[in-house]
């Protein structure tokens, strides 16, 4: 066997041949139809939804512990409830931010 025959030769890329995509794809621009927040509105949301949902899920894991869990676990619910108007007023600071009425509660 010659060493010679084994060897391939190099195949013509493909990839100049097809033409580009790149038409069907819609601009990053596009796709951001909603007004923008400021950051600390975002962080009021986020701290707000966080406490909401740890607050409940702590409070009922620790009911499970029994009686005392249960008098434990009530007060750690009801810390929802700040979160929940803390999620209220950074409502109305996006509308106050906006220019529209505030919802009414």
């Amino acid at each position: 066997m010659d060493p010679d025959e084994h060897t391939a030769e190099p195949v013509a890329d493909e990839a100049d041949d097809e033409d580009d995509d790149d038409e069907d794809e819609v601009p990053a621009e596009d796709a951001t139809a909603g007004p923008q927040v400021p950051a600390y509105i975002a962080i009021i949301r986020i701290i707000a939804v966080l406490g909401m949902g740890l607050s409940i899920s702590f409070g009922l894991f620790i009911m499970l512990v029994g009686v005392k869990g249960v008098i434990i676990g009530i007060p750690i619910i009801l810390l929802s409830i700040p979160c929940y108007y803390g999620m209220q007023l950074a409502e109305r600071l996006v509308a106050r931010h906006e220019g529209a009425p505030p919802p009414d509660a």
